[in-house]
């Protein structure tokens, strides 16, 4: 089971059309500022946390209650220039958690937070995936080539891993990560790596955190190795 937390910045679009047309650089500034305080609080808390398109905010809070949630939304609103809201759901598939947060997180009002699903929240899995010396074609390409070649493998691992409920975000680099479900296998994640050439670490826990650090230290491992494949480290 998977818990997903969606925070929505409630007016989050009207608040950019009050800025003018010279607003693009204020938007950017707003968005790195608030990324890095998501991050920020949410890691605190042994949680996982990345953007959805900046007007929607992911965590995977796995062990987080409302109270808690709660304190996130107000540290967050000091560097929102609009309302928080967010809705935080549990279920065995991460796509579907994804949606029962974000229906609740639009329903929440500000400041509110709303919980949904049921059972308990258990474990998370996280996969690294990290592509196989994409890094040194860019001597040979463009830096610009290179940012369409990974794109465009984070598409072809989102279409992948979508059936099992995965959801798939761009870390930067040459680095994807997607959060599985916890009963995922090495033998179903083999053909992925197989097929766009890249080193997966899965790290299944019962924090988003310590699932991406499990996962990071599988990758490390391969990497030690100097192949690819598959890698899984689960939480004692």
């Amino acid at each position: 089971m998977v818990q997903v937390t969606i925070i929505r910045l409630i007016g989050y679009k009207e608040w950019t059309e009050t800025l003018g047309p010279d607003r693009e650089h204020i938007i950017q500034q707003v968005q790195a500022r608030l990324h890095g305080e998501l991050v920020s609080e949410f890691s605190r808390l042994n949680a996982w946390a990345h953007p959805l398109r900046y007007d929607y905010l992911l965590a995977i809070t796995n062990g987080l209650g409302n109270a808690e949630l709660i304190g996130v939304i107000r540290a967050l609103s000091e560097y929102s220039p609009v309302p928080l809201s967010s809705g935080t759901y549990v279920d065995a598939n991460p796509r579907a958690a994804e949606k029962g947060a974000f229906r609740l997180a639009m329903k929440a009002g500000p400041g509110e937070s709303l919980f949904g699903g049921g059972g308990d929240d258990g474990y998370v899995a996280m996969a690294h995936i990290d592509l196989v010396d994409s890094t040194t074609r860019t001597g040979c390409t463009s830096s610009y080539q290179l940012y369409e070649h990974v794109w465009g493998v984070v598409d072809q691992v989102r279409l992948y891993l979508s059936p099992y409920g995965g959801i798939t975000l761009y870390l930067g680099g040459d680095n994807i990560v997607s959060i599985i479900p916890p009963t995922i296998g090495e033998e179903e994640l083999r053909p992925l790596a197989n097929l766009v050439n890249a080193r997966i670490g899965v790290g299944v826990a019962r924090s988003g955190r310590v699932a991406m650090r499990l996962a990071t230290e599988a990758l490390d491992t391969l990497r030690s190795r100097n192949g690819h494949g598959v890698l899984m480290l689960r939480e004692d």
